[in-house]
């Protein structure tokens, strides 16, 4: 799933192909954005598009005169430009496409896109309850705000790895930058939230901004001196020659050597609460009043040696029972 820095990334190249440029014509197939164009598509019609930004995982436009678009790519979304050139004849993979005077955006297998007039921040649900966002555009991350929301008292008992994924405490972190972040700050992923240190504490609100920074920047969190490492020393890359496997310290790095302390790199399924809609694999699990809840599960990359976990083979045991149990329900 495309993080914050690569959605800033396509709302930086929709940035600067559409904005300033008037609206030749909006059309989009997701259910409640045809039905509003449907009655509304003339009214934007010569409209200038006068920003797009991203806020975490979701990408906003601002139209002149109160209009706005916003997309949230999912698993599997993308945006693609053309500028000068005449974007292609439509697919089924299109989602949404926005023609300008000189450009266009097309919006690619995403299930979310909406259109609407007002303030987005008002009208839709999950832009109201966004965290800070990890990629501020002032540089400035709200890390108080960050402490304020992650030390709410239904947080206390989460694992901080399932924590950094909820979009309700900071915005834009995912599967891969989760676990650098952790693996960053020598971060066990099963800690519980409240029994965070300040150390540890004050390492998340200084290492999620920057390394999404640097993700931005460079495609990469490792360092430059630690990705040529890795392209000089095959025993710590799958295939010799890809760049993808020199861009991280632990995500997708499974029982390859940890860049500090040689040891394997390991995985393991963790359970996530509160996430967007759509991340990661869903199973049955027991609830506190003994029916039934939907947990989500995400693959979670750690060094045990650096990160001081514990033994987790019988948690991994555990998730497994649960998922055949799941799947003998079905």
């Amino acid at each position: 799933m495309p993080e914050g820095p690569e959605v800033r990334k396509y709302a930086d190249a929709l940035e600067a192909v559409l904005t300033n440029r008037k609206i030749i014509s909006l059309e989009a197939r997701t259910r409640d954005a045809r039905a509003w164009l449907k009655e509304n598509e003339t009214r934007l019609r010569g409209k200038r598009i006068e920003r797009v930004f991203s806020h975490g995982k979701h990408l906003i436009g601002l139209i002149e005169g109160g209009f706005y678009f916003h997309s949230h790519l999912m698993m599997w979304g993308r945006w693609q430009t053309f500028v000068p050139e005449a974007p292609p004849e439509k697919d089924r993979r299109e989602r949404a496409r926005i023609v300008v005077a000189g450009g266009a955006a097309l919006l690619f297998s995403a299930p979310i896109f909406d259109v609407g007039e007002g303030d987005p921040y008002q009208q839709i649900d999950n832009l109201q309850s966004l965290g800070p966002d990890v990629l501020p555009y002032d540089h400035n991350f709200d890390e108080a705000e960050f402490r304020r929301r992650l030390f709410l008292e239904k947080h206390g008992e989460i694992n901080i790895g399932a924590a950094l994924l909820n979009q309700r405490i900071v915005a834009g972190l995912g599967n891969y930058l989760r676990a650098e972040v952790m693996f960053a700050c020598r971060l066990d992923p099963w800690r519980k939230v409240a029994a965070i240190t300040k150390q540890q504490l004050k390492c998340l609100g200084k290492t999620a901004p920057e390394l999404s920074r640097r993700a931005y920047e460079h495609s990469a969190t490792a360092s430059d001196a630690e990705r040529e490492l890795m392209r000089n020393d095959t025993r710590l890359v799958y295939q010799p020659g890809r760049e993808y496997g020199t861009r991280h310290w632990v995500f997708r790095r499974t029982n390859l050597p940890c860049l500090h302390c040689g040891e394997p790199i390991k995985q393991l399924r963790q359970p996530t609460y509160n996430v967007e809609e759509g991340e990661g694999e869903t199973i049955d699990a027991p609830s506190d009043d003994s029916g039934t809840e939907k947990e989500r599960t995400r693959i979670v990359y750690y060094c045990a040696n650096c990160q001081k976990t514990e033994k987790r083979k019988g948690e991994a045991g555990k998730r497994q029972k649960q998922r055949t149990r799941a799947t003998a329900k079905r």
